[in-house]
């Protein structure tokens, strides 16, 4: 796989301060449950602190003052009670750590769907689907670790070493003074080895999100490889592929393990330091074992927070890594044009394109100085050779993009001041491959509208030339259908796309080839069923096939993305020689 620069990897200052800004604001958002979280966490070490005096006090009383076992009885219940009091304190620390987690991503991704939603396919033109679906899902899960893990170890590095300092000072001074010194060097060495494996995790992110997105366009064109015997070969590459993110992994991996052995390192000789200077002042008598005692359990306790935060730093790379994904899209600003605050006609609109122009990319495809009428209530059908711009037009009509210069005016507005969701609530988009989800075939009919009724669902299966089909389904219109309407042919989800458009009590229709691939049978039932379907709409369809054409009122062909002549259907198909 190729490696992308720096700035693509995310390894910019600038965007890494962002980033860390936008997770800084988001904490501020569960403040409330962090706070919770320091502070059972500093009770657990107060609690800590009680513990190790107890049990330093017990072995003082029967080592040194040969009291017997009975004497320190009270102490070992009062030692058992703090542990119980850790545990439950404990338990309620998980319960809030995770009641954080779920707010959080809960939050995250309601926002980024409702983002992708109002962005529309205009606004997330030049996105791939499989890393932003990467991005919603795996990304948002991502930060998790960073607002459970990090931000409250942070608090707590801060802290607790803090605590212990002060209760362990007055017993060892010298002790404490070993403990302060030493301490510095585990987030010194942390962050230094951190820098280099923040790097390595932004790339490994990089090439999670292209696997991702390699892998869906896989998926999406496995019945196409299999047919052109490429399967193999395409899981040859996976499989390589899937081998290089397996080693990248070790690598972050192993920065990872040895940022570990180094915190342990430190935090083991602090400790034998600490053990060293104890022995010492016990043999000389200048220090009690109890106190002795006290300090050396305390001290693997005071490098405690200052590992875990090592350890979790890692939680702040994933983290900054996800948000470097997560900010941007959620501060992207809506595509122009899409704001209008006028209601969508109720009936079927007329439709005019004054000189519409769009290119893609501003250089290539696309339509120039479009100029088209569609009345209202008509059968209108765009014909013209592949690349002539016929779907473009399409796509500027329901809405997907904007033009470049001219406007489209619906009943003398323009399109652009309309309201989209209204203008959208008044459209039925009929693709050549039609998207039916893994569900009933109710379900599929009532995308559109949910609330439809017995009547109406009837009228647009007889509409659409549907019931007949529908009625030798096993289970009728509780038959499952499988992905992508795995389980009927391409005919009847032409015709069942056609009854949905009709359910959606759509004003405008817009179809693009509908017939494409069907044998005459079933060509000649969608025609039928789209004259049907078309009373009191707005129709406008794609195609270049004879019989489709021959169903509708008027063909306005397309040349080289301009609009050539407009005729009555039975005048274009005498003048025009049009393939089958």
């Amino acid at each position: 796989m190729t490696e992308h620069s720096d700035e693509s990897t995310g390894n910019n200052p600038r965007r890494n301060n962002s980033a860390e800004q936008w997770l800084f604001a988001e904490a501020g958002k569960i403040r409330g449950l962090l706070i919770g979280i320091v502070g059972l966490s500093s009770c657990i070490g107060l609690l800590v602190v009680f513990q190790a005096r107890i049990l330093a006090t017990a072995c003082q009383y029967v080592v040194i003052q040969g009291k017997g076992v009975s004497s320190v009885l009270p102490l070992a219940a009062l030692l058992l009670l703090l542990a119980a009091g850790r545990s439950l304190l404990t338990s309620v620390l998980e319960i809030n750590t995770a009641a954080a987690a779920a707010k959080v991503k809960q939050a995250v991704r309601s926002r980024l769907y409702r983002k992708i939603q109002a962005l529309g396919p205009a606004g997330l033109s030049g996105d791939e689907t499989g890393p932003l679906i990467e991005t919603v899902t795996k990304g948002v899960d991502e930060l998790e670790p960073y607002f459970t893990r990090f931000l409250p170890q942070l608090s707590l590095a801060a802290i607790l070493p803090l605590m212990f300092l002060i209760v362990i000072v007055p017993s060892e001074w010298r002790s404490g003074l070993v403990l302060l010194f030493s301490a510095p060097f585990i987030p010194l060495f942390m962050i230094l080895i951190g820098r280099g494996s923040e790097k390595l995790h932004r790339r490994q992110w990089g090439r999670l999100s292209r696997m991702a997105g390699h892998l869906l366009d896989l998926v999406q064109g496995l019945p196409d490889l299999i047919i052109f015997g490429a399967a193999k070969r395409e899981a040859t590459v996976v499989a390589r592929v899937s081998d290089e993110y397996r080693i990248a992994t070790m690598a972050v991996l192993r920065v990872a393990f040895l940022s570990a052995f180094t915190l342990e390192f430190f935090a083991t000789v602090g400790t034998a330091l600490v053990a060293v200077i104890i022995g010492f002042r016990l043999l000389f008598g200048d220090l009690s074992l109890g106190e002795g005692l006290f300090v050396l359990l305390m001290a693997p306790e005071f490098y405690l927070p200052l590992r875990n935060l090592g350890l979790s730093y890692h939680a702040r790379m994933q983290g900054v890594a996800a948000a470097e994904r997560i900010a941007p899209l959620l501060a992207r600003p809506l595509p122009e044009g899409f704001a209008g605050t006028v209601p969508a006609p109720s009936g079927p609109p007329s439709i005019l394109f004054e000189g519409v122009s769009f290119r893609y990319g501003g250089v290539r495809g696309g339509v120039t100085a479009v100029d088209l009428e569609l009345p209202a209530g008509s059968i209108t059908a765009l014909a013209g050779e592949s690349g002539a711009g016929k779907t473009t037009l399409a796509r500027l009509l329901v809405g997907l993009t904007r033009p470049e210069s001219g406007r489209i005016l619906v009943n003398g507005h323009d399109l652009t001041t309309l309201a989209p969701d209204s203008w959208r609530s008044r459209l039925a988009w009929v693709p050549q491959a039609p998207y039916f989800t893994s569900g009933t075939v109710r379900e599929n009919l009532l995308l559109g509208r949910p609330d439809a009724d017995e009547d109406l669902i009837n009228t647009a299966l007889a509409a659409a030339a549907a019931d007949q089909f529908i009625s030798r389904l096993p289970h009728g219109l509780d038959t499952p259908l499988g992905d992508r309407g795995a389980g009927l042919s391409g005919g009847e989800l032409r015709r069942l796309a056609l009854a949905r458009a009709y359910v959606c009590q759509a004003t405008l229709v817009v179809l693009d080839e509908p017939t494409a691939g069907l044998d005459a049978e079933s060509e000649r039932l969608v025609c039928e069923a789209l004259k049907r379907v078309a009373r009191g709409r707005t129709v406008l369809v794609i195609s270049h096939r004879e019989q489709t054409l021959s169903s509708v009122e008027r063909v306005a062909e397309m040349v080289d993305g301009r609009i050539g002549q407009v005729l009555l259907s039975a005048e274009f198909l005498s003048r025009c020689e049009v393939p089958v």
